[in-house]
């Protein structure tokens, strides 16, 4: 069975020549296509295409725009973006929208048909150029993870060890020299800081954060 392809593409001479050789493929077909993302939600009322190959730069409503519309009521079509820039912020808001590919238009020639299968397949594809740019989002939300952190006193983080531990109230108290009543302080904090309710997400945290290790 023949893939269903839909075009969206403002330049009609890019348009022909991705027509030219998306047809050289006998397992895929064309069933329309579109000079606008305006025209496109117009047309795809009436067909049901397997992936639509649209570019982002387009007059009017662009192409991550036209993403979000036809997300909206369709979120089984798959989408792959054309872009001639290797854009950071196009990269994410295209993501973002929906889209399951984005490809540069200087590589079409190459990549493209490679392109569609893999988002055809119901995996992402991404042109390799443009991946340490997920990388780099991927390691900034990591950092502002670690910046969410609870900040934790030296001696709170002390305590939280020995509970993680599974040290008693009291043989914390003699590990530390404090007071049992000065321990349960100290475990109370710890507790508000960082959410918890019991003592197994006491473990937890600590385990996550490499305060203890964990065989």
């Amino acid at each position: 069975m023949s893939a269903k392809l839909f075009i969206v593409d403002d330049h009609p001479v890019f348009r022909a020549g991705l027509k030219t050789i998306l047809m050289s493929e006998s397992d895929f077909e064309i069933i329309g296509e579109a000079q606008s993302g305006e025209e496109a939600l117009q047309k795809l009322k009436e067909i049901e295409p397997d992936i639509i190959v649209m570019d982002i730069s387009m007059p009017g409503k662009d192409g991550i725009e036209t993403t979000k519309e036809i997300r909206k009521s369709n979120t089984k079509v798959k989408i792959l973006l054309l872009t001639m820039f290797s854009d950071e912020a196009y990269l994410k808001e295209g993501l973002a929208a929906g889209a399951q590919g984005y490809v540069l238009k200087r590589a079409v020639d190459t990549e493209l048909i490679n392109a569609i299968r893999i988002v055809l397949n119901g995996e992402h594809y991404i042109y390799p150029t443009l991946i340490p740019y997920l990388y780099k989002q991927a390691d900034e939300k990591v950092e502002a993870s670690e910046n969410d952190k609870p900040h934790l006193s030296q001696r709170e983080t002390e305590v939280l060890k020995l509970i993680a531990l599974g040290y008693t109230q009291r043989e914390i108290s003699e590990e530390l020299f404090v007071s049992i009543k000065t321990v349960e302080t100290y475990k109370t904090r710890i507790m508000e800081k960082i959410g918890a309710t019991k003592r197994s997400a006491l473990v937890k945290y600590a385990i996550k954060h490499n305060l203890i290790s964990y065989d």
